[in-house]
Parts: C-alpha cells; structure tokens; sequence
C-alpha cells in the first residue's frame, strides 16, 4: 500500500508505528480520521495483523460508521471484521454476551435520561427524599459519578454518606439498582461499569477478549472518564499495543466525568509509550489558526504545540457588538442572507454555536422570521417525540418483559381505565409472590382489592405482551410494530383523535415503521433488541443530517468533531461564555478556553464573533461584558461591526487623545460601526484582573450597581471570594 504520498512526514510515522504503545497528540484538522484510518489499514495489508484482532473506538456512532467506510475503501471486505463502536456500544457488546454472569438476559433494556429520572423520582419517593430537598438531576449526577468511580452503592455509603444529603442520595442509589436488576435494566453508565465488573470477575472471559483485542485504538482520548479509562486499561494490559488519539487543547466533557490526566499521563502509564504531535492543519485559514492559539496559549495545563497551515491568509474575524440577543440574531441572518448572495456557499455549509441550548430559542425565532431553513442539533429529535417513545416502550416491553418502567408508560396508552393505583397493586403482588411483574398480570384475579372489569383488561393486555414476546423473534421488526399499532387500539386512537396533532402523531407512526423495515434491510437477520440497541445508543450528532439544505443550530459541546465553511459564535460574553458557573470553579476557565478552542477550529473559511452590550436573563435586562476570551484574539486578526464600547473605538480609530482626528494610520470606523456614547454601567467588569493594598491580586467575578456605589465580587488568590465597595475598596485595575 503506497501512502507517502497521500501523509506528511509525522502523518506517516504515526500510520506506520506497529507494536507498543502510541499516543498520537492531533490538533484540531490535523486529518486524524485519515491516520487512524490508514494506520488500521496499514496493520492489515503490511503487518498481517487479523482484521478481528484490531478494536476501534470513537465517541459517536456517526464516527464510527465513516471510519469503517475509509476502511472499506482500503482493504475491502476484511475491514467488517474490525470492531469500530462507540464505548457504550463496545460495553452493551460484551455486556450481551455474557448477560447471566451478572444475573441480566440477552434482552436487557437500555434505560434513555428520560426513563432514569422517572425510575430516580420513583425511587426518592419510595426513599422519602422531597424534591423540595433535591432535585432529581442532582441525584443522578452523583449516581453517575459514582458509577464512573465504580463504586457500588454500598462503597458509597462507606465512603460518602456522612451527612443528610449524602444519605439520602446512598438510599435512592441502592433502591435504584435493585429496581434496574428487577427490571433486568441498565442506564448508560452501567454500559461501562457492569462490563468492567463482569470482566473483572471473570478472568476467562477477560482474557478472551485481551486476545481478540490486540491492538487497540481509541479516538478522543482527552474526553474518556475514569471507567472508560479503566475498561480499555484492562483490555490493553496484555500487549499494551494501544494507540491513543487526541488533543488536551480539546478536553472539554469534564462535566460528564472527562478526565484530562488521562491523556496528560499517557507516558507514566506506558512509560515506553512514543509520542507523535500533529500540527499541520488542512481546515481552516491561518487567520483563524492564529487566533485559536492566541486564546489557548493562555492555558497552563496542556502538552504544548502550534498548529499551522499552508492554507490561504484568510478574512478576518468579525467581532460584532450589538444592543442585545435580538440585534445579535438579526445581524447573523443579515449576514447570512449577504453571503448566500455573494459567495458560492449552501446553507449546510454555515453553523450558529451557542454555549447553552437556552441561548438558541432567540436565534431559532428570528430564523423561522426570516424565512431561513435551519436544523437544530439537541432539540425534540424523531425519537423524542411522544408517539415514539410510547412504541418504543410497547417495543421494549416485548423484548423485556421484566421492564416495568415500558410497562407503566404504555398499560393506559391508549386509555384503558388503568390507573396508578392499580399498577401499584401489581407491583406489590408481584413483589410479596417474587414474580416477574408482568406475571402478575396474569394472576390478576387473585388480587381482591382490583375491580372485575379492570381484571378482564389486564388480562387482555397481559395475553397480547405475552403472545408478542413469545413469537417476536419469528415475526419481521415492520410486523411487530403493525401487530402493535392493531392489537393495542393505538393507531386507530390517533386516527380517530380530532385535535391538530393528531395526523402529524399518525405519520410519524407510520415513519417508524419505515425506520424499521429500512433497519432490517441493511442488517438481514437483525433482532428486536439490535434495533433498540440502535436507537438507544445514538448521540444527538449521530442524528444530523449534514446534507440537509440548512443552517445548523447547536450548542459548542454538539460541535465536537464537525466543521463549517462559515460559523458565527454566539454569546461571547463574562458570564455566558466563560459561563458563570465555570469562573469560580478550580481548572473551570481552562476547561472553558479548550472550549472556546473548539469552537474557533470548527471554522474552515470565516468566523464571526458576537456580544452583547444586556441580555435578557430570567425576564430581565442585565448589562454585560465582553468575554475575556475576544480579548485575548489580537486586534490585527479582527474587523469590528455593530456597537462598540466607546473606550475601544475611541482608542482604536481616534487615537487616545482627548482631540485626536482620523489619521491615514487610524481610518475612521466602517459604516457598520455605531459609536457608543452611553456611559458605562459601571467600570468594573467580570474578568477583569485587579490588586487590593492587603489581599493582592485577584479577578472580579461579578460587579453590580449599589445605589450610588458598586458592589464587586473579587476571587483573590490568596484570600479566597471576598465581597468590596467600589468606591471604598481602593482596587486597582491590572
């Protein structure tokens, strides 16, 4: 196979490496993909390495599927072999293979957030535990970083429960397993953690898969948590032939449990390990790159490299300043409709990025004004919507029986006359009988405190799950879901329904059905359960259709891994973006500069840049700054548009003098350029570095008018959060 060719010199280095461990450090456009997809290539057709003995794993499925088609294209059919899957994916894999060792069946259900947090609100009820108190969302975050430390409910307990919170989130967390094991259920972070315990357990089967897995390659490996880490630590120990692909300048999922060390401490964990840096960019114009690295040569904590690239010079960025979030999302559809007419570039190949999904319901109003198509990454998908799920639901309960949560949402859908009251008798049957709960249905007769008529409908539903169960594996996915849509009443529910949605809720139905034949024909022989593994385990990006003539909404997080002729970055202000969460958090304004980093090298042509002088928060106006991010962008790489602060444009076209006039060396501003002449808010913003006589240095957190004083919040480095006047304090800014 002749590569030279088609790779830069550290390209090929990195392709041509075969034993021992690798840790391939590939900035943003650094062609990645192409190394990882040659290198698997190269292992194949030079080294003779067995295509089922290679283990690839991306984050998306999205990704997955086009690394294995570039393989195909190299080394043909052998490249079906490989195993190239998402981690949860490889998890849910070896999970199904060996269910019973941790007491589950082959038909285990996968529990989406939707159906946790019921399955957690149920369980803080059975536990006492108010929503008052806490919010279900807070439980789950710590159940789930519980489960990326592998702790079982009862090491937490040991560890953690030694106040009144943390004992009640030990209570919810133990009855929520028990309920998931009853269910024969699992959420996500048991699609690493049950995996990591079955192998851990079992040494035979651990030891099967070191063997089919001897050389490993896992991209984005700065975003990989703690048990994550850990599974693919175990798989490698035998041969250690691991080959790790990322970028810590791009570690930006600390809050679902990414750990940076990961990638940070590469070379204590395989001290032979060699190191490739990949700095030669192929998307984006050095102007862009310029200004990339301008904003992350501020971090501390990261390996250190420089992207270049021989691409164009580029334009400049646009920093635009506007009145407000709705002047911001007016001046992006202007400056949509003004390329579309000046520039050979499609809607699809432009993005709005935003730091919060909240952001995009202002940006989303004036698109659909404006008469601009767009598409919105992590709104209500096709597998969100209530018609859906409740097929879905009907689905898994066919598959699994145990799954009582399926059971709730669909036994009075369409209406039966089913109450909570009586689901809650079932339950208590079936748990004082140690019955499967759909069982107990079956023996429904037996329960005195349940009325007649409401027994005979049980036992319809009962005898129509348990035929469906029984007969689905002979029946085709498209007839399962036809047999439901008749047997349930469910389609001539809807058909019969005169409210507006009702057809809409029809023919997504119907789409369904179509989704499942489609399914069915590309994986001949394909199961119900490889279906609702299918849907279960897509990522929100995995259901973007890149072709689709249209803007494309979402959030930076979304954005990973994807890139735009043309991005326009919202929301660049303290506050937002840093987000204000973040400020005081310790490592939180790095983590958010990576992100601000990803956003920027998504570009490949233009970017814009947008603040705002107030934004509307909680129904009211708050007066704003600009983030520190845009200041950290030197000047030269920047066009200004929209309002300014009257400090920079003054400075930047005037002059400093208090008579200075345009001068050849400083043009008047362009056209679009309003100047500002309205006094500031105050002369303290968030961000800003400032010294205190006693306390030292410091960085203002948040400043806010107090009559006629300020009232300034300063995190100093020595002294902690302390709270000034700003007349009195005397603070200096740096």
């Amino acid at each position: 196979m002749n590569i030279t060719e088609m790779m830069n010199d550290r390209q090929l280095e990195a392709v041509k490496h075969k034993d021992g461990p690798i840790l391939i450090l590939a900035g943003a456009g650094s062609g990645k993909t192409r190394v990882i997809t040659y290198r698997i290539a190269y292992l194949i057709s030079e080294y003779g390495v067995a295509p089922e003995n290679i283990l690839a794993v991306t984050f998306t499925n999205k990704a997955a599927e086009e690394m294995k088609r570039r393989i195909k294209k190299v080394v043909g059919k052998g490249a079906s072999a490989i195993t190239m899957s998402t981690f949860h994916s490889l998890g849910c894999r070896i999970l199904r293979a060996y269910p019973e060792k941790l007491g589950y069946t082959k038909a285990f259900s996968i529990y989406d957030e939707d159906y946790r947090e019921r399955l957690i609100k149920e369980c803080m009820h059975d536990a006492k535990v108010s929503d008052k108190e806490m919010k279900p969302y807070e439980i789950i975050k710590r159940i789930s970083s519980a489960k990326n430390q592998l702790l079982s409910p009862a090491q937490f307990e040991d560890l953690y429960a030694v106040d009144y919170e943390s004992k009640a989130i030990s209570r919810v967390y133990s009855l929520s397993e028990d309920r998931l094991k009853r269910n024969n259920a699992v959420d996500f972070d048991d699609l690493i953690s049950k995996p990591i315990e079955l192998l851990k357990n079992n040494p035979d089967i651990l030891d099967f898969y070191r063997e089919k897995f001897k050389y490993i390659l896992i991209d984005e490996y700065q975003d990989i948590n703690n048990s994550q880490y850990t599974l693919i630590s175990m798989l490698a120990e035998k041969y250690c032939n691991i080959c790790a692909v990322g970028d810590d300048d791009q570690s930006i999922y600390r809050f679902r449990g990414a750990d940076i060390s990961n990638i940070l401490d590469f070379e204590k964990d395989y001290s032979n390990a060699k190191v490739i840096r990949l700095e030669q960019n192929y998307r984006s114009t050095k102007t862009i790159l310029r200004a990339a690295h301008s904003v992350i040569k501020n971090n501390q904590d990261r390996k250190g490299k420089e992207l270049w690239t021989e691409n164009p010079e580029g334009d400049k960025i646009t920093f635009y300043y506007t009145d407000d979030e709705v002047a911001e999302s007016e001046s992006v559809i202007t400056e949509v409709y003004k390329i579309l007419n000046t520039k050979d570039v499609h809607l699809k190949d432009m993005a709005v990025f935003y730091r919060t999904n909240a952001q995009s319901r202002v940006v989303e109003d004036r698109f659909r004004r404006a008469g601009v198509k767009y598409k919105l990454v992590g709104g209500l998908s096709f597998y969100a919507r209530m018609e859906i799920k409740d097929m879905l639901s009907y689905l898994r309960l066919i598959s699994n029986p145990r799954d009582i949560m399926s059971f709730k949402r669909v036994i009075n859908v369409p209406p039966r006359g089913i109450g909570e009251s009586t689901v809650d008798k079932l339950e208590k049957f079936a748990f004082a009988n140690s019955l499967p709960f759909l069982d107990s249905l079956g023996r429904a007769a037996e329960i005195a405190e349940i009325r007649d008529v409401t027994k005979d409908t049980l036992k319809v539903f009962y005898e129509f799950i348990k035929f469906m169960s029984e007969n689905a594996a002979t029946m085709s996915l498209k007839d399962i879901t036809a047999r439901i849509l008749t047997g349930t009443g469910y389609i001539d529910y809807w058909q019969s329904d005169p409210s507006p949605k009702a057809k809409e809720r029809v023919e997504n139905v119907k789409e369904l059905v179509s989704a499942m034949a489609e399914y069915e024909e590309a994986n001949p022989g394909a199961k119900l359960e490889d279906f609702l593994n299918q849907v279960a385990l897509m990522s929100e990006v995995d259901k973007l259709d890149e072709n689709a003539e249209a803007v494309t909404l979402m959030t930076i997080h979304s954005a990973k891994g994807l890139e735009f002729d043309i991005i326009f970055l919202t929301g660049m202000d303290e506050g937002i973006f840093p987000h204000k969460n973040c400020i005081e958090e310790p490592g939180g304004i790095e983590e958010e500069r990576r992100l601000a980093y990803v956003a920027i090298t998504r570009a490949r042509k233009k970017l814009f840049i947008y603040s705002a002088l107030s934004r509307r928060q909680f129904g009211t106006k708050k007066m704003g700054s600009i983030s520190r991010f845009v200041t950290e962008i030197p000047e030269e790489l920047l066009e200004y548009k929209g309002r300014l602060p009257a400090n920079q444009v003054r400075e930047k076209y005037y002059g400093s003098g208090p008579d200075a006039e345009p001068s050849e060396a400083c043009p008047a501003p362009d056209n679009d350029v309003v100047y500002n002449d309205e006094p500031q808010e105050n002369s303290f913003m968030p961000g800003q570095k400032v010294k205190h006589t006693k306390m030292g240095t410091g960085t203002i957190l948040n400043a806010e008018p107090y009559g006629d004083d300020v009232k300034i919040t300063v995190m100093f480095k020595t002294h902690g959060k302390k709270v000034l006047s700003g007349k009195f304090a005397g603070l200096v800014k740096l």
